[in-house]
């Protein structure tokens, strides 16, 4: 299970709004000190990310919550929006060499193989949209707004 620590924005029935800061690798890479890709990160207000989430516990807004989703749906849906495009690419390079055919030939099928992959990637997509199995679900409540945490003083 892939999670992400979010907080809920707005509530609806069995379902909840939650705001996710994407984190990376980066925090505990060698080379992090060196990397464009960190620096970006760091200042980037892109990595801010909403989804609708499966709502099973019944959470409120403000709370802090942990969202999941399976490695298999995952990897699933990535096979769907990336291999079917790259092999559809592939595969018309490829046919003209095996007939013979010119470069020119190869070029014009290889477009033709890879917009074909997206077409079928997007009617996957527009098919499982509302297939439950591919949405996030909250898994647990991390903290309640205004949640706090009791001092305890030594003598």
């Amino acid at each position: 299970m892939i999670e992400e620590t979010g907080k809920v924005l707005s509530v609806e029935a069995g379902f909840a709004e939650v705001e996710t800061i994407r984190t990376s690798t980066c925090t505990s890479c060698r080379a992090r000190h060196g990397c464009g890709h960190h620096a970006i990160a760091q200042v980037s207000a892109a990595n801010r990310m909403r989804m609708r989430a499966i709502d099973p516990l019944t959470v409120e807004v403000g709370q802090s919550v942990v969202v999941g989703i399976p490695e298999d749906t995952l990897l699933q849906a990535s096979v769907w929006m990336y291999l079917i495009p790259l092999l559809g690419l592939v595969g018309g390079a490829v046919l003209p060499s095996i007939w013979g055919g010119e470069s020119g030939i190869a070029v014009m099928l290889s477009i033709i193989g890879f917009a074909g992959g997206l077409l079928l990637a997007r009617k996957k997509s527009k098919q499982e949209m509302n297939n439950l199995d591919y949405y996030p679900k909250i898994l647990r409540i991390e903290s309640l707004e205004g949640e706090q945490v009791p001092l305890v003083f030594a003598p």
